[in-house]
């Protein structure tokens, strides 16, 4: 695939439901989903972004495909960023005597998915434990910190538990689960979740993967109490203040987080994410993580 020559790449964003839990089969990649062309179940925006996910998680760090859509996916705020590339149609012919072009090169402009990112508002799992081991979302190896791991996970897919059914069905629960409190995090504060951050290979280094993290951070920063739970929504008839003067409701107040895997640590830090070092390492999919915090002002409320 040749680099885009044409104009600036753009993006597009697509929220996910529940439903899509339904009718994604995990055990297939995006191009083989049972997909009405005309009238499409599954939105072509999220293939898209599968596609992306399938090229660089799948395909290059191998991680197993009945693994790359997960339970956050059905909720989460998806971007994909597209560009114009040029596809050669026909070769040029030449007189072989001369070297007279007879018949220039033909191609075609075509445009395709080249990166993605995923928002997962709040609330979230606990984080994994350090020196974990993880497949599929479970916690398999809590012992020392390995560097790979491949308990024959090809014929594995997991089955959704009662409470991640629970979850899908009734996406905010209240109370919220109290994590741990961290260096970086209180154990309650509410958190947006960056992750699944994607660019084909053929496209590094040429500013995509920030103009994603910027987009995400962007477009939740200008309507900060958009996943904000209403009173209603939770049993109370009414909002009131704890004795000490917090909110009894969560509110998110511009905190992210994201799962790196270590090797993007520097990465992540050049849009300002800070690693948690009392999180530790874990691994995922084979994968050492580390969980990264960045603080970023809210720009206004509703």
């Amino acid at each position: 695939m040749a680099a885009p020559d044409g104009p600036t790449p753009f993006i597009r964003m697509f929220k996910a439901t529940g439903s899509l839990r339904l009718i994604y089969d995990v055990r297939k990649r995006h191009n083989e989903q049972a997909n009405d062309p005309w009238d499409p179940v599954i939105p072509p925006i999220f293939l898209d972004a599968m596609s992306v996910r399938e090229a660089v998680y799948v395909d290059e760090q191998g991680v197993p495909l009945h693994f790359e859509f997960d339970l956050d996916d059905m909720r989460a705020i998806h971007w994909v960023i597209y560009a114009s590339v040029q596809k050669p149609v026909a070769p040029e012919i030449t007189d072989p005597s001369t070297g007279e072009i007879l018949v220039p090169r033909r191609s075609s402009t075509k445009t395709v998915p080249i990166g993605t990112i995923r928002l997962i508002p709040f609330p979230h799992q606990p984080h994994p434990r350090q020196g974990g081991i993880y497949v599929g979302d479970r916690l398999v190896n809590a012992g020392s910190l390995a560097t790979e791991v491949d308990p024959n996970r090809s014929g594995f897919v997991p089955e959704m538990t009662d409470e991640e059914r629970k979850r899908v069905r009734e996406p905010w629960c209240w109370p919220p689960g109290i994590e741990r409190e961290t260096d970086l995090h209180n154990g309650q504060e509410p958190y947006m979740k960056l992750g699944r951050l994607a660019v084909l290979k053929e496209f590094r280094g040429r500013g995509i993967a920030s103009q994603l993290v910027q987009t995400a951070i962007k477009w939740i920063q200008d309507q900060p109490d958009l996943f904000d739970p209403l009173a209603s929504n939770v049993g109370f008839a009414r909002v009131e203040s704890t004795p000490s003067g917090g909110q009894l409701l969560p509110r998110w107040n511009g905190l992210f987080m994201c799962h790196a895997q270590e090797a993007a640590i520097p990465l992540w830090e050049k849009w300002g994410f800070k690693v948690d070092k009392s999180l530790g390492r874990w691994i995922e999919e084979g994968i050492p993580h580390v969980a990264m915090f960045l603080r970023v002002p809210v720009v206004k409320r509703g």
